[in-house]
């Protein structure tokens, strides 16, 4: 039987693995009968926290990608990172367990979901109060609406920071290249001191005009101090699946070269 698999590292579609039709967060953005948030002091603490992020020496984890559209697949990979060397084993196909996984180990990785690499800046946008909001954990939310500067192939439309850390929870994006256009959101939370990852969701309109969807949500993060020496060895060939690249790639990234290259902040 020939299995298929798609590989989209740097891939964010909006579809649920429970729900295929689950689409990314749209309408207005509710808030809290408040006054909006000074800019300047909730820029600054965010600007001050960003500064402050701690980078784990190590880190392991897991994530699960689902996809319809050019692609219908779902995947459950787990994750070894030490700088920027990185090491990919795919564990499942379609709810199918591999009897060996897959594995992959790129040299070289950029971490395009990486909080210190998604969020924008004031010198590259302008930061526009809209209101706070509970936090469903207590405290609260600071919503901005974001506007580019300048034109960009990938741009924040909308960031929520958590009032406690003055860090992103959510990241609204636009992004389009190559006849190919989409919008998504990037979920971010804190676990063991660091700020990771969570969920990433895009929906996107192909230049063939077919529609695209993709969910990935990360999981079990680990922060070990080391990684076994042996962990970024480049493994031997193997014929247990074949990687094909995921519908939606990030250019630049080593692990896929797609027709449709739907491109995020580098």
């Amino acid at each position: 039987m020939n299995v298929r698999a798609g590989v989209a590292l740097v891939a964010i579609f909006a579809m649920s693995l429970a729900a295929p039709s689950l689409a990314a967060p749209r309408g207005p953005i509710r808030t809290i009968e408040v006054a909006p948030p000074n800019a300047a002091y909730v820029t600054a603490h965010y600007l001050a926290a960003l500064a402050r992020l701690k980078r784990p020496q190590s880190v392991s984890f897991e994530y699960s990608l689902a996809q319809l559209g050019l692609h219908t697949m779902e995947q459950l990979h787990r994750v070894y990172r030490s700088g920027r060397n990185e090491r990919d084993e795919m564990l499942a196909i379609d709810g199918v367990k591999l009897k060996a996984p897959a594995v992959r180990v790129i040299t070289g990785h950029n971490p395009h979901y990486d909080i210190a690499v998604v969020t924008p800046r004031p010198d590259t946008y302008r930061f526009v109060p809209i209101g706070v909001r509970k936090a469903p954990g207590g405290g609260f939310i600071y919503i901005f609406h974001l506007e580019p500067h300048a034109p960009r192939a990938f741009a924040v439309t909308a960031i929520e920071l958590d009032g406690r850390t003055f860090l992103p929870a959510l990241v609204k994006f636009v992004t389009s290249a190559n006849g190919a256009h989409g919008s998504g959101m990037l979920r971010y939370s804190g676990i063991d001191g660091y700020w990771v990852v969570r969920e990433a969701a895009i929906s996107a309109t192909l230049r063939n005009g077919k529609s695209a969807r993709e969910h990935i949500a990360w999981s079990k993060y680990r922060f070990p101090t080391t990684l076994p020496r042996d962990t970024f060895r480049v493994p031997h060939p193997q014929a247990s699946a074949t990687l094909v690249p995921g519908a939606l790639a990030i250019p630049g990234d080593a692990s896929a070269a797609t027709p449709i290259a739907i491109p995020i902040p580098k």
